[in-house]
């Protein structure tokens, strides 16, 4: 699982399937505001006053289609060409004087009339749009993007604002992980058994901690976790064996997971009494049994294993991390933040 499927989970992780989240919420509309359209985003914020002091700095150093040197140190920018950008680019684009950054999803290659190739680009941008964009528009698309890298590279501030936001993320986290009692604690990275609904079958489970998942997942939990003192009501977070890593996580109540000595205690640890039957006598399975049969052996491999190896999927970066390895670029992450305060505050307006 690469790194921008992460980040990109957030527009498909759903739980649909899940009653466990209030009013059939996904992770995503549970965690976030209702998206709106840039154009009513940036009314909004034209009346609210609204700007974006980083983002408004870089656009008087670039027009729509040049980047001035001298803004830049006089350094030479270097900008990719239309015909090398490949999916998974990372590219900027202007709206109404507001920055948005979007990552290329598709790249479609065509024949104009004097036979010269015309581009198409895909483009999902970081608050859920989806644009195509031809060659031109990606030229300045790519321009404002490498004017965004050089101006955060010769901002001598960055590097202190990277830090405060390392400080602050484990700040906020060490002070959740301390209200927490042992006993949730001690169950992270243990596997155990959770119902998906109140009376269906109990399904083999890996509990995790809040910052062992991705952001879409978490921002649902801690909103739950900030609103209660009585922590029986805390969800638990679990990791489904034998799902696509789209639907592989999801809150469960406390009282519909069991620990796996809960679980042998119960009888309800063993592979379902059917698929052992038919395995014993030598008969195919279906489809449907031989998921289970591949869950529990999963599962059952990993008991042997230690905690930290027990996880099947690429543990994501948080945002600090995804700027100090030069994978986002800080002014990427502060628009994303920035972007969602101001449609909070006018949602609540």
């Amino acid at each position: 699982m690469t790194l921008d499927s992460y980040r990109l989970l957030e527009t498909v992780v759903t739980t649909s399937d899940m009653p466990q989240l209030q009013h059939n919420q996904s992770v995503t509309e549970a965690g976030k505001p209702p998206r709106r359209s840039k154009k009513r985003r940036r009314d909004k914020r034209e009346k609210s006053n609204i700007e974006n002091t980083e983002l408004t700095k870089l656009l008087r150093i670039v027009s729509d289609s040049k980047v001035t040197p001298s803004a830049i140190k006089n350094e030479t920018v270097t900008v990719k060409r239309v015909e090398d950008v490949l999916q998974g680019d990372r590219i900027a684009r202007d709206f109404d004087g507001t920055v948005y950054f979007g990552q290329v999803q598709e790249v479609k290659v065509g024949l104009s009339n004097r036979e010269d190739k015309e581009y198409v680009f895909v483009v999902l941008f970081d608050d859920g749009d989806c644009f195509e964009l031809d060659s031109f528009d990606m030229e300045r698309a790519l321009k404002l993007y490498e004017a965004c890298k050089r101006a955060e590279k010769n901002n001598p501030e960055i590097q202190s604002k990277i830090d405060n936001m390392d400080k602050d993320f484990n700040k906020e986290k060490q002070k959740i992980l301390r209200q927490l009692p042992d006993k949730m604690k001690r169950q992270f990275l243990q596997i155990g058994f959770a119902q998906l609904e109140a009376k269906s079958a109990f399904r083999p489970v890996i509990f995790l901690s809040p910052y062992d998942v991705f952001y879409p997942v978490r921002t649902p939990w801690l909103n739950q976790f900030k609103k209660t003192t009585d922590f029986r009501k805390v969800p638990r977070i679990v990791y489904w064996y034998g799902q696509n890593l789209e639907k592989a996580f999801s809150l469960v109540s406390a009282n519909q997971c069991l620990s796996y000595a809960k679980a042998r205690e119960r009888g309800v640890a063993d592979m379902p009494k059917d698929v052992l039957q038919k395995i014993r006598r030598g008969k195919r399975l279906g489809k449907n049994e031989e998921k289970l049969h591949c869950i529990w052996k999963q599962m059952e491999a990993d008991l042997d294993k230690a905690p930290e190896d027990r996880i099947h999927f690429e543990k994501p970066k948080e945002d600090h991390e995804l700027v100090q390895s030069g994978e986002r670029l800080f002014m990427e992450i502060e628009a994303e933040l920035g972007r969602l305060t101001k449609t909070c505050d006018v949602m609540q307006s």
